[in-house]
């Protein structure tokens, strides 16, 4: 240990100047260099941040689009599936000419596309879609009784007409109001 004393001592002040210069500067370089890889890195955290919001809506967006497109052919086709019907009550068409027009009908739709969407992305839609699958039951349960009363011998609608008319105003302005929700949700984005 002596000995490494006496060594000490006979290295230059000079050297121990520019040994101590050295470790401040390398320990001042590290320091630089953290606070550097550290703002670059919280840089790098926003940025991603930012592009993965960017991302994210962008394909709320566009499903958006797809449950607006496809709702909204799906519930056309709910209105033009009845139309026929509504003829018959009116005495323009037989039943079967109703159904004849409504087995032509192209409907180009996908309800479980509309389906899946609101399940996955949209749950908040689902209250103001439930509207709209009510009235179509209405409508429905409309036909199926006049339907029965078609079948058992009286093809006169005047009854059912009116009750069937609301129902599909009803389901009219439902599916109007699922529409607007559906709105309002892309301007929030």
């Amino acid at each position: 240990m002596k000995e490494l004393i006496i060594l000490l001592e006979k290295v230059p002040s000079t050297a121990w100047v520019a040994i101590f210069t050295a470790i401040l500067t390398s320990s001042l370089t590290l320091v630089g260099i953290r606070y550097t890889n550290k703002a670059n890195n919280e840089r790098l955290k926003i940025q991603l941040d930012h592009e993965y919001k960017i991302k994210r809506d962008d394909l709320i967006r566009s499903r958006l689009e797809e449950l607006y497109v496809e709702s909204r052919k799906y519930m056309n086709s709910m209105v033009s599936y009845y139309l026929p019907y509504r003829q018959v009550m009116e005495g323009e068409l037989t039943y079967n000419q109703a159904l004849d027009l409504t087995l032509e009908g192209n409907y180009s739709h996908n309800p479980e596309r509309v389906f899946l969407i609101m399940d996955m992305y949209f749950p908040e839609l689902r209250e103001s879609f439930t509207m709209v699958e009510k009235s179509n039951t209405k409508i429905r349960e409309i036909q199926n009784a006049f339907k029965l009363q078609y079948k058992q011998g009286n093809p006169s609608g005047r009854n059912w007409l009116p009750m069937f008319q609301d129902a599909l105003e009803a389901l009219s302005s439902s599916a109007k109001n699922f529409e607007e929700h559906v709105t309002s949700i892309a301007r929030k984005i």
